[in-house]
């Protein structure tokens, strides 16, 4: 099962642009395919759930920690 660790989740929180859906799929898209930091394939399950997200109108996180849960939540029901 996938898990995406909160250090992650603080490194693209402090990075983000604007805190957004949109804000945060940019930040995954800058972050790809860097050979350090977070992984590729945590990159490829986290940017599916922020577009949908996106797309559905779901409130974006207020805090690292509530985005740590949401996106684990939905990515552990991916795999």
């Amino acid at each position: 099962m996938a898990h995406i660790p909160m250090d992650d989740i603080n490194e693209l929180w402090q990075d983000m642009p604007s805190k957004s859906w949109s804000g945060f799929h940019q930040t995954l898209e800058e972050h790809k395919g860097k050979t350090d930091g977070i992984s590729d394939n945590l990159i490829n399950m986290m940017l599916p759930v922020a577009e949908n997200m996106d797309q559905s109108g779901q409130a974006f996180p207020g805090s690292p920690e509530e985005l740590y849960d949401v996106l684990n939540e939905r990515v552990e029901k991916i795999k």
